[in-house]
This record gives structure tokens, sequence and C-alpha cells, in this order.
């Protein structure tokens, strides 16, 4: 016995030892159990593999309700047999638990665990019982209008777990308050609540839809209910297009679009017109054939569908045309001749709006409109054309004639005073502009004795009167032949008609022939002096003259220039290169020659008679200025010594005002200097 005792208590120091090692090494899961989902009457298999299980362990399986105790090994207990059982290798440590036909029942937490492990393994189970059908959607769904409230109720009942309700507004999900959510009297029952508390004609046609869905997609699929609103609303109108621009004689279409429920009908019309009688109105699109400028305008399409307020809208019709004058004066206008101004308007209308602009006839001047002539003269006679331009158009223009009438007006186109050498030929030109034409012109003449002589169209002795016609008027030309001293004078030629008179004065002066010669001799002498004065300059600067002493001593300064005598050439001609030419007076401000205007009459022109009013002096065909001392010497000209005896002054650059010839002159004694005669002269 001792022996056997012996035996017993080593064999179980070994098992011991055997277990201590076992459990130093350590049982691990390979493979825990996971949560699982299955659909009621479907199987299911929660895994669990355990590593480095003593042989004597078993693998212990536990569920619901409770952590009741479901296998021991591959044993399972009576209450579990028919639909649980264990697969896998149990040598491999696969303990895997199967459930058959799962069943409400099944649902709950299960654990696979050994005695070895400190630690559980547990899965839970969801046995999910899907919904019998959609949900329902309670409350009205009948038609309503815009602005009114609505509210709806989706109701689930059934399914396992309960399902959780959204809103959808198409594909859009309502966000809810949390008291939407209501769970039903009867169990299983879960309810949501939708409130639209304004409704829009956006609304119209809106799919709303209840989804219910379980949560688990791999398992069931959501079910869902769905209402249609159907929400009256009155007409929305849009007319396309806003604006048209049409040439006219085209066809034109213009739809009204309507938004409406129910659909509405539509009319047409024309803002404060009748519509033309071209118009097809085919209900939303009118149509108008062969558009004219008069069926330019305002058009409104109108929409009524019994909701009010009915729907408007409109567009503006723009055609466009060539310009067209309108008949607002007549093809010849007479204008009195001496209005202070004269004005003529000329309307046309198109589209685009016309530029409306004058233009007289052979010219490309343009003036504006009205047509504005001031003053009212003969020269503004003859043909205007309205002319009215628009972009995209030819251009179109009506002519009128300006007719003016009235007293003659004598042209201030020749010269008013005339001077000849004796013996000359002189002829005074008289151009008279007149409609009507003048009854008669008539020279007058006034001698420098005071006597008045009348000459008329025809001969007399020395003195011819000619006549000619132009285009404004008449011209009439007094011609003295062979004039001699005593047939200087004033003339006057006077134009008369209906409607009054106007004259023109002119001054004829004959030189003595003798005069004329002293004249020539006085040119060439000046001629000459001026030539002695350049050589004298000439031998001065080569020194041959003064010296370095003159030089210092010399003073410079300038004299106001000299006009020359005028010569033959300067008198007696009345025109040249097309400029009328008298008498030349000399310029005081500049030291040159330019022509003399002619005398100022003091005589009334439309004074009655032969007594003519005397005339003013009349300058003298030249003037001379006297060579006064310089009262402060010329900063432009003063003296410099020069080392070869030259008398030379400071020029640098000279204002016009010196331009001219100078003369040098060198006294010893600066006090014995002759006035005028140390000093530059400018000729």
């Amino acid at each position: 016995m001792p022996v056997a005792t012996d035996l017993v208590v080593s064999a179980v120091f070994w098992v011991l030892a055997l277990s201590v090692v076992l459990k130093v090494d350590g049982a691990s899961y390979r493979e825990r159990p996971k949560s699982s989902d299955v659909l009621k009457g479907d199987t299911v298999t929660l895994h669990c593999t355990i590593d480095g299980l003593p042989p004597s362990e078993m693998v212990q399986w536990y569920g619901p309700p409770d952590m009741r105790h479901i296998s021991s090994g591959n044993v399972i207990a009576k209450r579990f047999k028919g639909r649980y059982r264990i697969l896998g290798d149990t040598s491999r440590g696969e303990h895997n638990l199967q459930i058959l036909r799962a069943a409400n029942s099944d649902e709950g937490d299960y654990r696979c665990s050994t005695l070895s492990l400190d630690e559980t393994a547990d899965a839970t189970l969801t046995v999910v019982v899907p919904l019998s059908g959609p949900p329902d959607i309670i409350g009205d769904t009948a038609p309503r209008k815009a602005g009114q409230g609505l509210m709806l109720t989706c109701t689930s009942v059934g399914g396992r777990p309960p399902p959780r309700l959204t809103w959808y507004n198409g594909t859009r999900p309502y966000k809810l308050p949390d008291d939407a959510f209501k769970e039903g009297i009867n169990k299983g029952e879960v309810m949501l609540n939708l409130v639209i508390p304004y409704l829009t004609k956006w609304d119209n046609g809106a799919n709303l839809s209840c989804k219910a869905n379980q949560g688990f997609p791999s398992l069931v699929k959501a079910r869902t209910a769905v209402k249609v609103l159907n929400v009256r609303y009155p007409p929305t109108v849009t007319v396309t297009p806003k604006t048209s621009r049409v040439m006219e004689g085209e066809s034109l279409n213009v739809t009204c679009h309507v938004d409406s429920n129910p659909p509405a009908d539509v009319d047409w019309r024309k803002v404060g017109h009748a519509l033309p009688f071209r118009v097809d109105n085919r209900g939303q699109v009118l149509h108008l054939d062969r558009v004219s400028s008069s069926d330019a305008g305002i058009y409104q399409c109108i929409a009524e569908n019994g909701i009010p307020p009915d729907g408007y809208g409109t567009f503006k019709l723009e055609v466009l045309f060539t310009p067209r004058i309108r008949q607002t004066f007549d093809t010849k206008v007479s204008v009195l001749y001496g209005q202070d101004g004269f004005s003529l308007e000329c309307v046309a209308e198109g589209n685009p709006r016309p530029q409306v602009r004058w233009r007289r006839q052979n010219t490309e001047l343009y003036m504006g409109n009205p047509l504005v002539l001031s003053p009212v003269n003969y020269d503004v006679e003859g043909k205007y054309a309205c002319v009215a331009t628009s972009p995209g158009f030819a251009s179109v223009d009506k002519e009128t004639f300006i007719d003016v009438v009235g007293r003659p007006e004598v042209r201030d186109s020749s010269l008013s005073t005339l001077t000849i050498v004796e013996g000359g030929d002189a002829t005074l030109i008289c151009e008279v502009a007149s409609d009507p034409v003048p009854d008669g012109i008539t020279w007058f003449w006034r001698d420098s004795n005071g006597k008045e002589t009348i000459y008329t169209a025809g001969i007399t002795e020395h003195v011819a009167v000619r006549e000619e016609r132009t285009i404004k008027g008449v011209k009439s030309l007094l011609t003295v032949s062979t004039a001699a001293l005593d047939q200087a004078g004033n003339y006057m030629c006077r134009a008369s008609n209906m409607f009054g008179s106007d004259q023109k004065d002119f001054r004829l002066e004959v030189q003595d022939s003798h005069l004329t010669l002293i004249i020539v001799i006085a040119v060439t002498t000046v001629i000459s002096l001026l030539a002695v004065i350049v050589g004298v300059c000439i031998v001065k600067k080569k020194g041959w003259i003064c010296d370095d002493r003159d030089s210092e001593t010399s003073s410079v300064s300038v004299s106001r220039p000299v006009p020359p005598v005028p010569g033959p050439d300067m008198v007696d001609r009345e025109e040249r290169d097309g400029k009328p030419e008298g008498l030349y007076e000399y310029d005081v401000n500049n030291g040159t020659l330019k022509p003399r205007p002619p005398p100022r009459l003091d005589k009334d022109p439309y004074s009655i008679g032969l007594s003519y009013p005397r005339l003013v002096n009349v300058l003298p065909s030249y003037a001379t200025v006297e060579r006064d001392q310089p009262k402060s010497p010329d900063p432009d000209l003063q003296p410099r010594p020069s080392g070869d005896g030259e008398c030379a002054p400071s020029i640098t650059e000279l204002p016009p005002r010196h331009s001219g010839l100078f003369e040098c002159k060198a006294v010893d004694n600066p006090s014995q200097r002759p006035p005028g005669y140390n000093e530059i002269h400018a000729f």
C-alpha cells in the first residue's frame, strides 16, 4: 500500500507539474468570437479558436438568456440540442458555435472560455426581423393653395429592431426637431411628424417620402412611402425676348412662358393701341408678319387660371427703318434781305434716331438743324438740302431753294481808293446783288471844287459807264480814259429797286506826271547813296580808314530806319496776284511799308442828294521818320574795341527792329562829333 500511495502522489505531482508548465506556457485566443447579426430564420456561426489548450480542459460556450451554459467541448446542453452545434477541428483548438434557424430568443450575448484562460471573449448576436411593409403617410394630401400649411405623419409598425424614420423632400432630408419623433400606442409602432407652415409654388409636385431604416443594409432594405404634393398657385409670366429689334418688313415671334397650377388661359394686347391686324395670336406665341414702323410699341401677355392675381408679362418692339423727312417746308422759301436771322427746321423720323443736318448745294459743308442764316444777304441765296442719316441705312435728303428778295446790296469787292498817273486809265467797279434787279445804277462824281456830276449807262467825254449781268445781279463799270488832274475826286455808285437802295464811295487820285519823274530821280539817288555807304563799310572793315585809336574813341548807336522812297510800281496798281493794292505808307512799329487803308468817309450812305461831306485827309503815299538821337544806348548795339583799327559794333543777335544797312564813322575828338554821324544808321 505505501508503494501504491507513493505512485498516486507521484502521478498527482506530475499532473500538477504539467499543468503548471502548460499554465506557464499559456493558452490564448487565436480567433475571438465577433458580434454578428442574422436575419430571423437564417443560420449564423460564432467562431472561437484557442491555442495551447491542455488535453484535459474543455472549451465552454455560454449564451442567452443570462449566460446559460450551452456546451462543454463537443457536448451541447439538452435545451439547445437540435439547433445548436459545435463545428471545427478540436485538435487544433477550433470550437465554433453554429445556430440554425435563428429565432428572436437567440439574440443576446455569447461567451467562449476555458479554465486556463484568465480572460473571456464575448460577442453579441442580433436577430433582425424585417418590416412587414413600408410605413404609412397619414394627413390631408388633397390639392392646396400656395400660402397654406401642411402636416403629415409617417407611421411604421413591427420590425426588429424598430426602424429609424426620416422625411425627405426628393433626396434632401428634412431636419426635424426631436419632439417630432413619437412611439405609438401599439407595441413596435413608431411615428414621425412633418409640418410645413407655408406652401409655395415650388412645393408643387414635390416628392415627400418617409423612409424606415432598421440599420442593417446587408440584411434588409429600407422601406419608403411617397406622397406627391399638389399646390395650386397663380400664374407667373415671362416673355422672351424682353426687347425685340426688328428690321421693317421682317417677321416676329414672341413667346409668353406661363408657370401656373392649374394651367392658365393666355391673351395678348398692345398697350394703348389695338393689336395690328396682321397679328396671329397662337396662345402663348404671338406671331407678327411683315413688321412696319407703326407696329412698334409695348405688347402685353395676360394669363388667368382662376387663382388671383392674374399674370402679366411685357415686351418692347423696336422697328428699325430708314430715315424719313417730313414735309415741313416748301421746295422754295422766300426770305427778306437784311433780316438779323432766319431759321428753317427739318423734321425727320427713323430708328435709330437719325442725325439731321443741312448741306448747301455743291459743297460738303454741313450745318446744324434748324438751318440758321444770319445775317440774311444775297450770299446765302441758293439750294440747301436737309440730310438725315442713320447707322446702317443710306442717307436721305430733301432740297429747298432759299430765295433772298429785297433792296440792292453793293458789294465791297473792289478798291475804294485808286491812284493813277496823269494820262492813264482808271476803272471803278460797282458790283450789285439784288432781287429784283435794280431799276438802275447811277454814278455821282464830286471834283475837288465841289462840282457834282451824274453818270448813267453810256459814254460821255472821257467817262464810260457800262453794265454787265452777273449770277447775283448787275456789275456797273465806270472807266475814266486819259485821266486828267481835275478828274480826281469822290465817286459814288448807287443802286435802287422797289425795296430800297444801297451805295458805295470811291476815291480817285490822279498824280502829276512831273511828280512821278521826281520820285524816280529820288529813288535812283537813294540807291546810289546806299551803294556808297556799303562801300565805305567794306573799306572800314578792311582797316583802310579806321585805326585802333579811332575805334577806341568812337561810339555806336542806332537810329530809327528810314523807309525807301516809293517808286512808280507802288502806285496806280488795282490788283496783283488777286490782291488789291493801293498807296503804301510807313509803319513806324517795324520800319516797313504797308498798303495804306482806304480813307474813311463820314457820309451817310443813304442820304439823298448830291451834297457830300468833305472827305478826311488822305495819308501821303509814304512817310518818313525823323532820326532823333536815342535817349539811351540800345543794349543790343554797343561798340567794342578792335586791335586792327576796325570800327565794329558788338552785335551778336539783333532784334528785327535793327535790320538794315549800317554806317560807321570815326571822329578823333568825341566832343567834335557832328550830331547824328557817330552812330550806326539803319535804312
